[in-house]
């Protein structure tokens, strides 16, 4: 192994095991293909990365609670090995709209108060930094449980028929309210946060081309859970929120974070969409352990 070789291998390694010296990172589904022939097969990523860059990070089956496309043949398990990049495959054989839905179990990190407070800015929960203000910090770090809750829309069969969404019952969901299939400048989207089935209001969510320099949009919730983007160009997007709580009696956590995504691909108005993966296809996370959103 020649040296430039061992410094890359020391630089991705260190990305993965350091994960609490990183600001947080969102975390999506991204499926090979959003667009497919009835009896393909796709494989599925789990991204997690900025706006413009991201990391495939390999199966972990201790995390996973549900991996599967819900569509018109029911809940298709997305199949995988242990360590497996991508995180799973599924041949999806009849016609129609697939929800490909991933939600993992509670995991935990422990962070500087004051990083933690950044990234609770960030995230636009200032009501939670402000209620942590007011709580006074006990100590000079915070410990943190998370889980991740995603969805991607894939087409079977008839691109143009677009991609639809409904509510799947993840403890934080993003659904989209109307069919995606083409961009249209002139159209305004809608799509609505829930929180255990409820609208979830004065949220920040944002819409992002991964793999892109494009800045994200970004709306807050209305009283209804809504949030309404023009989405302005095709390709991939991805529409992602967080939400924070005080951690259940039976966690040993200050804090629970909830995060949410949802992937789609929007053709141009002569019908193409994506020509290439985002950066989450190229870079593959060297651990899965330590890795957060």
């Amino acid at each position: 192994m020649n040296a430039t070789r061992s410094i890359a291998n020391v630089l991705i390694l260190a990305l993965a095991l350091a994960p609490m010296a990183a600001p947080a990172h969102e975390f999506w589904v991204e499926p090979s293909r959003f667009n497919l022939e009835p009896g393909g097969r796709i494989g599925v990523r789990l991204c997690v990365g900025d706006g413009f860059e991201g990391w495939s990070l390999a199966r972990d089956p201790r995390r996973i609670e549900r991996f599967v496309a819900a569509g018109a043949m029911g809940d298709v398990p997305v199949v995988g090995l242990d360590g497996s990049d991508p995180a799973g495959v599924v041949r999806l054989a009849a016609p129609g709209g697939y929800i490909v839905t991933y939600s993992s179990n509670r995991a935990f990190t422990v962070v500087p108060a004051a990083e933690f407070d950044r990234y609770v800015d960030e995230k636009g929960l200032e009501k939670s930094l402000a209620e942590r203000g007011r709580q006074g910090a006990k100590r000079g770090s915070v410990r943190e449980a998370y889980s991740r809750h995603s969805k991607a829309l894939v087409n079977v069969g008839n691109p143009d028929a677009g991609a639809f969404d409904r509510a799947t019952g993840l403890r934080l969901e993003l659904v989209a309210e109307s069919s995606l299939s083409r961009v249209d400048a002139d159209a305004s989207r809608s799509f609505r946060l829930l929180h255990e089935g409820k609208p979830l209001v004065g949220a920040l969510v944002t819409a992002t081309r991964p793999g892109t320099a494009d800045a994200d949009l970004k709306v807050r919730t209305d009283s209804a859970g809504r949030a309404r983007f023009r989405l302005h160009a095709p390709g991939m997007w991805r529409i992602a929120a967080a939400h924070l709580l005080v951690a259940p009696d039976n966690i040993a956590s200050d804090w629970e974070s909830l995060w949410a995504s949802l992937t789609f691909e929007l053709a141009s108005p002569g019908g193409a969409g994506r020509a290439a993966g985002t950066e989450c296809s190229n870079k593959v996370a060297a651990s899965t352990a330590q890795a957060r959103p």
